[in-house]
């Protein structure tokens, strides 16, 4: 008898040592390595272990951990791939950040990522006032040009050359009309999609630029150049643009649509019906397009 209520006792005592370890084991917190940039990392980067120090999180929850690379993704996720948006200091990488189609050969052969055998990339020279600082590689943009003036009449008298060469006016003034072409502006090429973008450094004392760390619009730099995608119909068009009028930048909103819709465009003849039309009060009136009308007519 003596001998049962041994085994028993061996047996409770190994139960209780299990349950207390796994009392334990569950009390302690679940940790998890996770890389951390250690400075402002630019969309279009390729990714290098050197950008970052690992951190290791406790009690992270799942559903946290599976928008993150952690560090057992690295390696399949992350080294070497070029980001879609601005990585900040301090921050973890989250999965939607990478594009995993690209290697880093990218980032010396951007033909690498044109696919179809009609498409190229064309370099845009831009200002920061043009589009501001809030843009990013793969965001989406339209473009509209403006062209010529307003039309008017002007006199412009002939001239001759006396015998010392100076240009003197005869007194018979012919008045000429010099034909100048009306405004037009129109939306002429949309969704064009931005590869690449170069930025000049942030520059300036260490205090701007521990302030630019915490700042993403100056983290990111001025605007030089754009990379846009385009396919062998846009070249002329927006080679055009380049060469012609006046050019105005538009970006699309990420999650938009990616239809390109024709448009009406604006003439100066459809400005001045719609100037009259306003001015009259007049809600029915002639609009080129759908603006702001008077509720009521007078």
């Amino acid at each position: 008898m003596r001998k049962v209520f041994l085994i028993v006792g061996a047996v409770l005592g190994v139960i209780v040592a299990i349950g207390l370890f796994l009392f334990i084991q569950f009390s302690k917190p679940s940790t998890v390595n996770v890389p951390i940039a250690i400075g402002n990392i630019p969309a279009g980067s390729t990714l290098k272990p050197s950008f970052f120090r690992v951190v290791k999180m406790s009690n992270v929850d799942q559903q946290t951990l599976s928008e993150w690379i952690t560090e057992g993704d690295w390696g399949k996720l992350a080294d070497g791939k070029a980001t879609n948006s601005d990585i900040h200091v301090g921050m973890p990488v989250a999965r939607t950040q990478v594009n995993t189609s690209l290697t880093a050969s990218s980032e010396f052969r951007l033909s690498n990522i044109l696919t179809g055998t009609n498409d190229y990339y064309v370099v845009l020279p831009v200002k920061t006032d043009e589009l501001g600082l809030y843009i990013q590689p793969y965001d989406r943009i339209d473009v509209i040009i403006s062209l010529g003036t307003v039309g008017k009449d002007l006199t412009l008298p002939p001239v001759v050359t006396n015998t010392l060469g100076a240009a003197v006016e005869t007194q018979n003034r012919l008045a000429v009309t010099q034909t100048i072409p009306l405004p037009v502006t129109k939306l002429v090429m949309q969704n064009m999609l931005i590869l690449r973008i170069d930025r000049d450094k942030p520059s300036g004392s260490a205090a701007q630029q521990n302030a630019a760390q915490t700042d993403p619009a100056n983290a990111t730099g001025e605007l030089k150049r754009l990379y846009l995608k385009v396919d062998r119909d846009q070249l002329e068009v927006l080679s055009f643009i380049l060469n012609t009028g006046k050019r105005t930048l538009v970006i699309r909103a990420a999650t938009g649509s990616k239809e390109s819709v024709p448009t009406d465009g604006v003439t100066w003849d459809d400005f001045v019906k719609w100037f009259y039309a306003q001015r009259g009060n007049d809600a029915i009136g002639a609009q080129p397009f759908d603006v702001i009308s008077p509720a009521e007519p007078k």
